[in-house]
């Protein structure tokens, strides 16, 4: 039998924002007696729906909706929900490489339960992490429910073994906030594209199509704040322009490794954005990166593992460049190896600006054996530094 647990203790949980034990189906009378104070009184169950469906929703979706069979108070809470996460992770073997068709009938089936019996409610965050292969056709259907129900946050996570088209409406939604597509695929973008609202995006594993599609998407998001690029295929880009005036978050992490043309041109990355105030590179910059006006405002972190690479004039001159273009910064967090990169040559290179504005310094312990000699030849550009650190922290990973 499992431990009951007082309603003043449930509320200490809830209010520490900690996870609530749910119990299997054999323990259900203690749930029910878990729930009644010494007197006999239910005081969970006597809350307002909106109390309990914010408490339902620290609860994984599938736990959630298992809360049905506590009471006839509780049938039909999880129809309301606000937020709902389906994930099919935990369907597959880490020992061996293949997953089992009833499980994964089950969770399809999960999910169509979920949101052919929710109400009429909002649905503030929607998070969907699942191998597309199975039925592409239904994972389209199940983004379009959410997107009908005033989704704010859409949180997308794809395995995919041939393109999928997102649905046309994540991209013309005027209720969404934050999106995130992960998927490692070609996206996809329609000829129309209006995202009002949106504030945060992130893309993550995805090969843009062609200049105009990504350029059309990225001109058509007119309050976004916060931008991320992680590990993106540009190959099929030749010029972008980040031109959004209220972006303040800017976040690329370019692929480690690269094709050889994208390794000689690249994509020419215009970044325009008088709001920013976090900038944040790691890659081997087979992209031009090219910064305009960046202020003093601006934080700016650089992980650039390119010691080798350095030894390449167009990519050495990239890496001068952006250090050009950070020169009005206040604040710097740099990786050993990307000092190194800078000093490879052990002279002083020509180009390298003074950072008058620079005040703070944040290095990384990851040190190579140059690298103490090359801070020290970088440390004689920064002539009003008043805050150095140096951690074993890697600065890069946020």
């Amino acid at each position: 039998m499992g431990q009951q647990m007082r309603p003043a203790k449930m509320l200490k949980l809830l209010e520490s924002g900690q996870r609530i034990p749910v119990m299997d189906g054999s323990e259900q009378q203690d749930v029910h007696a878990a729930l009644n104070d010494e007197e006999g009184k239910d005081r969970i169950s006597s809350l307002p729906d909106c109390i309990l469906h914010y408490i339902l929703s620290f609860l994984p979706t599938k736990e959630a909706v298992a809360t049905g069979i506590l009471a006839r108070r509780w049938k039909d809470l999880w129809t309301a929900v606000p937020i709902l996460d389906f994930d099919d992770s935990k369907l597959y073997s880490s020992h061996v490489n293949y997953w089992y068709p009833a499980e994964i009938t089950r969770f399809m089936n999960f999910v169509e339960r979920v949101l052919l019996l929710r109400d009429v409610s909002n649905i503030e965050r929607f998070r969907l992490s699942c191998r597309v292969c199975f039925s592409a056709s239904r994972v389209h259907a199940w983004i379009s429910a959410a997107i009908r129900h005033n989704v704010k946050e859409l949180d997308l996570c794809f395995f995919v073994d041939e393109p999928f088209l997102l649905p046309h409406r994540v991209f013309n939604c005027g209720s969404l906030s934050i999106l995130n597509v992960e998927m490692n695929s070609i996206i996809q973008l329609p000829n129309s594209i209006s995202c009002p609202g949106l504030r945060i995006l992130h893309l993550g594993l995805v090969t843009f199509p062609d200049d105009i599609s990504t350029q059309r998407l990225l001109s058509s998001c007119p309050v976004l704040e916060e931008l991320a690029i992680l590990d993106c295929d540009w190959i099929n880009m030749r010029h972008i322009s980040i031109s959004i005036p209220s972006l303040r978050k800017l976040i690329i992490d370019d692929l480690p490794t690269f094709d050889s043309r994208a390794y000689c041109w690249g994509c020419e990355i215009k970044i325009d954005a008088g709001s920013l105030i976090f900038f944040k590179y790691s890659g081997y910059l087979s992209n031009d990166i090219h910064l305009i006006e960046v202020s003093s405002s601006v934080k700016a972190l650089l992980h650039i593992p390119m010691v080798q690479e350095a030894q390449n004039p167009l990519m050495y001159s990239r890496l001068i460049k952006l250090f050009l273009q950070l020169k009005n910064v206040s604040s710097l967090g740099i990786s050993g190896c990307t000092i190194e990169s800078l000093f490879f040559r052990e002279k002083m290179p020509n180009d390298l600006p003074e950072f008058q504005k620079l005040t703070r310094l944040e290095l990384s312990m990851q040190l190579g054996v140059h690298c103490g000699g090359a801070l020290m030849k970088f440390l004689l550009h920064l002539p009003n530094l008043e805050s150095l650190n140096i951690s074993k922290a890697t600065l890069w990973h946020l």
